[in-house]
Formats: structure tokens, sequence, C-alpha cells
């Protein structure tokens, strides 16, 4: 006789977490209202053409990335585009005592911004956490470069990754994928595509507040879609540019590797185990909590998170909140949980 198992769903409620009263943690107070004095030094970017609006993303960013964790090594590498497109810039971090293997990390910033430099906190994070070499891609931007010229920069860094470990030693071990935001949405879609491809894909997947669908209406969209950081109408704009369209059935945004919550139960169910995280206080909060429930339905291992009292992005603030050690801390348990 089989016992059932309670989804890990089971331990969210997210009717509390959407509640009128639910607010900022005393730490994420603290932050916010350092970032909104800090933001008055800044130029209106609402009044900037989209290059000089990343480079004040980037001013933001510099923010987070001061006093950065060390690393054992550093490596900027090139590695070849996917079908001639031109070759993908990253980072190839290296820790003390690192274990064989690699991670493969792609950063968030709406498939617009960001970049290896404005995201450098996180990887370097997971590598001196999970004691593994983490390789962090410089993909192709949007609008500029709209899907899938994002998603084939992922897959041309992860197909590097899998060669190295055919050959060197230092990375014939696990072989995961780790992203966060939009960084999360093109992780797993990169798992997918190489399914697709049957090609190998990864071991395990570790998604931070990841974009999973293109539903703007969600209950977490119209409770923290303004205020707390990440901005609907932000959102909107940014899946206009990575993948326009409209709503019809057949629409770009329906395909798995754009929304992986449309994704086919066969679809999910090749997925390896993953690790959703979600921040509370987070327009993108339904979407890790939708695609838990696909996750559920196609028996998938995993396990969630739901990190109350803390904005869209919290992972890169590890200085000044508790809340984000401790997200590496569940990470790790995850990571180990299942390579070991």
């Amino acid at each position: 006789m089989s016992v059932a198992t309670k989804s890990p769903l089971s331990k969210i409620d997210l009717n509390r977490l959407l509640a009128p009263e639910t607010g900022r943690s005393a730490e994420m107070e603290a932050v916010w209202q350092y970032v909104l004095e800090e933001d008055k030094k800044l130029p209106d970017q609402s009044r900037m053409a989209l290059p000089e609006q990343r480079q004040v993303f980037g001013l933001r960013a510099k923010r987070w990335n001061s006093d950065l964790p060390d690393l054992a090594k550093l490596e900027r590498i090139s590695v070849p585009g996917l079908n001639g497109a031109p070759a993908v810039v990253c980072d190839l971090m290296t820790p003390a005592d690192a274990q064989p293997g690699c991670l493969v990390f792609i950063h968030g910033g709406g498939w617009a911004f960001g970049s290896i430099d404005t995201h450098a906190r996180i990887p370097r994070t997971l590598a001196n956490t999970l004691k593994v070499r983490v390789l962090s891609v410089e993909y192709r931007l949007t609008p500029e470069h709209p899907y899938p010229a994002p998603l084939e920069d992922c897959v041309a860094a992860w197909r590097w990754t899998v060669a190295q470990s055919l050959s060197q030693a230092d990375f014939k071990g696990p072989l995961s994928i780790a992203g966060d935001s939009a960084g999360a949405n093109l992780a797993v879609a990169t798992i997918m595509h190489e399914n697709r491809q049957g090609k190998r894909a990864a071991d395990v997947g570790m998604l931070f507040y990841g974009v999973y669908g293109a539903d703007f209406e969600t209950p977490s969209y119209l409770r923290y879609g303004a205020g707390y950081g990440l901005a609907k109408v932000g959102m909107e704009k940014f899946m206009d540019w990575y993948a326009p369209g409209g709503s019809s059935p057949d629409d770009l945004r329906f395909d798995p590797l754009v929304s992986p919550i449309h994704a086919p139960e066969a679809t999910l169910a090749r997925l390896p185990p993953l690790y959703l995280c979600a921040a509370g206080l987070d327009p993108l909060l339904c979407d890790t909590y939708g695609f838990a429930q696909r996750l559920d339905e196609a028996g998938v291992r995993y396990d969630v998170n739901v990190h109350e009292g803390v904005h869209h992005g919290f992972m890169q603030i590890t200085q000044r909140l508790s809340e984000a050690r401790r997200a590496y801390d569940l990470v790790k348990a995850f990571y180990d949980g299942v390579t070991t």
C-alpha cells in the first residue's frame, strides 16, 4: 500500500501571503528606505534611451556588489555561440575546495537588463555555498535580441559545460543550472530545450523568484505590482520585448520555452529535481506557486519556499538581509540532498 506524501506547497498559505496587512520585514523596510533615498541621486530613467537606462541599472546594482565573496579563481572566457551566433562571454568562478562538477548561472533583469557584472554576488555566493564552480552567462539582451536569442546563448553555455565534463576531471560531477527572475525562466527553458533535443540536461535546477508565465492579472501582480520594487508595468514591457505577441492560443507566449507553466505534463515530467524560491512581496509570487502546482501534477521532485517580508531580487542583498543569507542555506540543503 502506497503512502501519500504532502505536496511541498502544503506549507504555503497563499491567502495569508497576499493579505492586505502583509508587509515588509524590519530589515526589508530599512533597505527599501535606503533604496528610495539613493534613487533620488540618480537621473529619471523614464526620459532616457535604453542604453542609458542600462547604465543606471548598473549603478543601482553596485550597491549590492561591494565586498563580493572571495573566489579561488575567476576567469572571463568566451564559449562558442549556438548555430553560428556570436561567442557568449561568461565568468567561470572557482571557489576554494571546489568539488567536481559545475553550475551554470543565468542572471535576471527582464531579459533586457543585467549582466554578469550586475549580478556578480549571486553566482559567487552559490559557488562558495555549494563548493562548486559556477559559469555565469552573459546572454544577448532584448529588445535588440528577442526570443530565442537569449535562450540560445544559455544553451550554448550549457553545452560548453557538458563538453568540459567529458574531458576535464574538474567538471566530472553534478551539472546543475540556476537563475534568478528572467534567468530562472531561461534556466528551466534550457533544460526543456535540451530534453527536446535529446541531449544531456541538468541534474538539478535551482530557480529563484522566476518568471514562468505571461499572466499579469494574477493575485500577486494585483497585490504587489506597484510599490514593491518590481512593477507590473515593467514586467509587461519586458515580456513584450522578449516574446512580442497577443493572447491567441498559438501565441509565442504559450510556448513552454517562453512560459514553462504552459508545458505539457509529459514535458514537465522529464524535468530534474528543482528547487524553487519566491519572495513574499513580489508580483511573481503566483508564478512560482502556479509552476509548483504544475510540477505536482507531473510528479516532479521539487521543493519550494517563500521568503516572507522581502522584495523580488532579495538574494542579491546578503549584506543587509538575514533572509537572503537563509535562502542560500536552504538552496544548499536541497542541492546536497539531491547530489550526494
